[in-house]
């Protein structure tokens, strides 16, 4: 998912995140005739639904471009937009004073391994997220985690989601920093950090109600950028890459050393995966990867 932004509109795309359902997460209806991740109201489709979620700071307005169609879907109004993050489905932007606004683009993949569903519905405004200045966004078929800049987490139904609401199933309680919380393995990963510390130095799961259960070694120093793959949930650390996987509701963390070439440039900041595909491309701040 990329993030553009200018002095006219702030721009989001929400084509190319897949919701992974396969890990153990079956949707909420299992009736035989249900194609897997549908939800009421949506379209399957043969190929991947490109949108953008363009919002207008100087007017308010927002809009949702289909770019198969061509049609431009309102999506109400956010004053003084300033920022817009998105978890593969839904935008969260920021407004002037901080709040958060949900808008659902109404389309979104579902990655089943051996094969994706893909869907289209009518974009709509959802409602207001519980929390200010969002820094990242995850989903999973169950829940939506949005983490703030306070060092909070707010999970969301994602059923509720999807049919239009905001419901918070629980919230997770952190030092403030430039953190981070994932929905995985029917837990959420959560980057923790010191008091008065600008990043995290570990991981932490936590149930769905945001309730810590297990932390996690070894230490992730200097948390910045993550990843959700096949395999697992990487972060990157100022010592490496940490890989965390879970099975039979055990989580386990694995260190794994950046390439001796990566020594000449800055360590990671930001992971970019192709999703269903098997690379995951570490890239540094100075911008080679």
């Amino acid at each position: 998912m990329r993030l553009k932004k200018s002095r006219t509109t702030v721009v989001l795309a929400v084509t190319a995140v897949t919701l992974a359902a396969c890990g153990g997460e079956p949707p909420r209806d299992t009736a035989a005739e249900v194609p897997h991740g549908y939800v009421e109201g949506a379209e399957e489709a043969a190929e991947a639904q490109s949108r953008l979620i363009v919002a207008d700071p100087a007017s308010g307005a927002v809009r949702v471009v289909d770019l198969i169609t061509e049609e431009v879907h309102e999506a109400g109004r956010v004053e003084g937009v300033r920022g817009l993050i998105g978890d593969g489905r839904f935008g969260y932007l920021t407004g002037g004073d901080a709040s958060v606004r949900v808008i659902d683009s109404g389309a979104w993949m579902v990655d089943h391994g051996d094969h994706v569903h893909y869907y289209r519905a009518k974009p709509r405004e959802v409602g207001l997220a519980p929390g200010k200045q969002p820094l990242g966004a995850y989903s999973d078929p169950v829940v939506s985690v949005v983490s703030f800049s306070d060092g909070s987490a707010s999970v969301l139904d994602r059923a509720a989601l999807d049919k239009g609401s905001v419901a918070e199933l629980g919230r997770i309680v952190r030092e403030p920093h430039a953190g981070i919380a994932v929905p995985y393995g029917k837990h959420i990963l959560a980057s923790v950090a010191d008091q008065g510390k600008p990043y995290a130095h570990r991981v932490r799961v936590h149930d769905r109600q945001g309730k810590p259960v297990a932390e996690l070694d070894p230490p992730c120093p200097e948390l910045q950028g993550q990843a959700v793959t096949r395999r697992g949930v990487v972060f990157g650390c100022a010592d490496g890459a940490l890989l965390v996987t879970e099975k039979d509701g055990k989580f386990t963390g694995e260190k794994i050393p950046y390439p001796p070439e990566a020594a000449a440039h800055e360590r990671a900041t930001a992971f970019s995966h192709r999703p269903g595909g098997t690379t995951l491309v570490a890239e540094s701040g100075d911008g080679a990867v």
